[in-house]
């Protein structure tokens, strides 16, 4: 494959040409405008900033039950439908319309419906309406960071999970009815940013006709049992199950910490499959406390189980990503199908903690050591099957994810990327240096390298170095010259 093949490839010319000034001025957006589609959702499910304490807690339910059969309903209508819309984004005017009934809708039911004591089926049917256009942002986003590549989509990622930790707190600490106004914009703000984005990424590859992408449904279904004891989280802290929410932004802001240092202090790249190795045993942490968690340790077992939901979540979705990325797999279907299972999974634990809070049935101790057994044996399944999925321990999930069909033609990134890792794999190449000959063989700069993989100059200058030495070369054009054998 010739390198000038390549870089056609992963910009297409169908796409805008940016300066590079205004390039590097908009780069922040790109994790910006996630951060508050993730902040509105938090924002959404804190009673103390929607609509407020103090309110009927029977509509706020009727909020929250409408919410996620909102969002499942339009994550399972958008899979059907994948084949027929292609890329997401370019429904520009849908979904600035339905992101428009959300931040409507949101402004309606927290400033109008609830406090006003409406009916529960207005405030139901107003949370569906809302919840629709949350659901078309996830899946602009996730068309979005999956064409940005490894680095880029993780540490950007990372980054999201901060701004959405910081802005919910933000607006938390914004009264009546500035809060309500302020968690309503986030969408519409979220939505102008991805818009924006598009403008700086290679478009999604068309869907090949006749080849059909199967899914990790081993790894979904992890996330969903995931969610499911995510939703029953708050089952111990019946007076405020609404903190469950709280926990979940805490833990979505350490996520995107810890990764981010985790990030720049390595030497070579980053495995993400530590949040998932840590999200297990935590796991078992919260459900070993159930038996014995009184009302205080039962915001422990919350706080605990969150943190595990949130960052498996956040590796699933970057091996969702890679696999996306890598093979020009079409997301819309990908993700839809993955984010109806785990809000599927979060609404079925919901109402199991529901229907133990008002059955008064948490104050029996064998249920207690029931429902401990019961997760752990679940948790240490889920393990299992993660262990016995080959591809989910290769390349981010990536390798051994096979596209199957007679018509399948290898697209010019997956074909691009085998030969990056042909060459790596014979000279003995670390991940580092091969993702910096990849960039070079695309005929980046070193200041593109730099930005793209996050790395000081002397970092770049000594990876440059070694990785000549392993190729036996000296310069960028001899590189370049390994793609065009």
């Amino acid at each position: 494959m010739k390198s000038s093949d390549v870089v056609r490839a992963l910009a297409p010319d169908d796409q805008p040409t940016e300066d590079e000034p205004l390039s590097r001025l908009f780069y922040p957006l790109r994790f910006l405008g996630m951060g508050l589609l993730i902040a509105w959702l938090c924002c959404t499910h804190v009673a103390s900033i929607f609509p407020g304490l103090g309110f009927d807690q029977g509509l706020r339910d009727a909020f929250d039950n409408g919410m996620r059969l909102g969002d499942v309903g339009t994550f399972v209508v958008l899979a059907l439908l994948a084949s027929r819309i292609g890329r997401l984004s370019r429904l520009v005017k849908t979904s600035a319309c339905f992101v428009g009934l959300t931040a409507l809708g949101t402004m309606t039911a927290g400033l109008g419906l609830i406090p006003a004591g409406a009916p529960t089926a207005a405030v139901f049917a107003a949370a569906t309406v809302t919840a629709i256009g949350g659901a078309f942002l996830f899946c602009l986003w996730a068309e979005a960071y999956s064409q940005m590549g490894g680095m880029q989509t993780l540490m950007y990622g990372a980054a999201s999970c901060i701004v959405a930790a910081v802005a919910s707190f933000v607006v938390s600490t914004m009264r009546p009815p500035y809060a309500i106004l302020a968690t309503a914009l986030l969408p519409l703000v979220s939505l102008a940013c991805v818009l924006l984005s598009f403008r700086l990424l290679p478009a999604e590859r068309p869907r090949q006709t006749g080849v059909r992408h199967p899914l990790p449904w081993k790894l979904l279904g992890i996330m969903a049992a995931a969610g499911l004891l995510s939703g029953m989280a708050g089952s111990l802290i019946p007076g405020a199950v609404w903190m469950g929410a709280v926990h979940r932004v805490v833990a979505t802001g350490l996520a995107g910490i810890v990764v981010i240092v985790m990030a720049l202090t390595r030497k070579n790249r980053i495995d993400v499959r530590f949040l998932a190795k840590m999200g297990l045993p935590l796991s078992v942490v919260a459900l070993a406390l159930v038996p014995f968690a009184n009302p205080e340790w039962g915001f422990v077992v919350s706080f605990l189980i969150k943190l595990a939901y949130v960052w498996f979540t956040i590796f699933v979705l970057l091996v969702l990503a890679n696999i996306a990325y890598r093979f020009e797999v079409p997301t819309l279907r990908l993700f839809a199908i993955a984010r109806a299972l785990s809000e599927a999974a979060i609404f079925a634990g919901a109402t199991v903690r529901r229907t133990l809070i008002q059955g008064g049935l948490l104050d029996d101790p064998t249920l207690l050591v029931g429902m401990a057994l019961g997760g752990i044996a679940l948790v240490l399944l889920c393990a299992l099957i993660w262990t016995s999925e080959k591809a989910v321990n290769g390349d981010w999930g990536a390798s051994g994810i096979p596209l199957d069909g007679r018509l399948h033609v290898p697209g010019p990134r997956e074909r691009f990327m085998a030969r990056c890792d042909d060459i790596a794999a014979r000279h003995g190449l670390t991940a580092r240096e091969a993702e910096i000959m990849a960039l070079i063989a695309q005929r980046k700069s070193r200041a593109e390298i730099e930005q793209q993989l996050f790395l000081s100059q002397n970092t770049v200058k000594t990876h440059v170095r070694h990785l000549y030495a392993k190729l036996g070369t000296t310069s960028k054009a001899d590189v370049i010259a390994l793609f065009e054998e």
